[in-house]
């Protein structure tokens, strides 16, 4: 029997069609806070959104850190997505000049999403659609 699972699906959107999810966080007063991010698959990092928008969502300070991106701030955020049975603290990063260089394809992307989050389930894409489902429908099994 397969576990019931949700799925987010979204047709690519920008200029330059991109990949991209919606999350829902909670902020300090646990006011739902909604962010549509490029879905970036090698991001090592798990969110990336504009230095006010963390602001807006840190619940505890972090180490800032030095990315390709230059330096960023650093905060822990509550991830709240109760359809997906995702609720937890997630270490975001703040960029002064990413939520510049990510609205120059669609004035509604804030920041990116990256392989921390994206691992938590299962994603995809095909000619028109990214998606991402949760919980992942199969287990990886390793070859001998």
């Amino acid at each position: 029997m397969n576990p019931t699972f949700v799925e987010q699906r979204n047709p690519y959107l920008g200029a330059a069609p991109r990949a991209w999810l919606r999350l829902r966080f909670l902020d300090p007063n646990n006011a739902p806070v909604e962010l549509t991010l490029i879905a970036d698959t090698g991001c090592p990092y798990a969110v990336i959104i504009d230095v006010f928008a963390l602001s807006q969502l840190t619940r505890l300070s972090a180490h800032p850190v030095n990315s390709n991106f230059g330096p960023m701030t650093s905060g822990w955020a509550r991830l709240s997505m109760p359809a997906f049975g995702i609720d937890r603290d997630v270490l975001c990063h703040g960029s002064p000049t990413i939520g510049t260089a990510v609205a120059i394809d669609d004035p509604s992307f804030m920041g990116l999403v990256g392989l921390p989050i994206l691992r938590l389930g299962e994603y995809g894409g095909n000619a028109t659609d990214f998606w991402f489902r949760y919980p992942p429908t199969s287990t990886p099994t390793s070859q001998p």
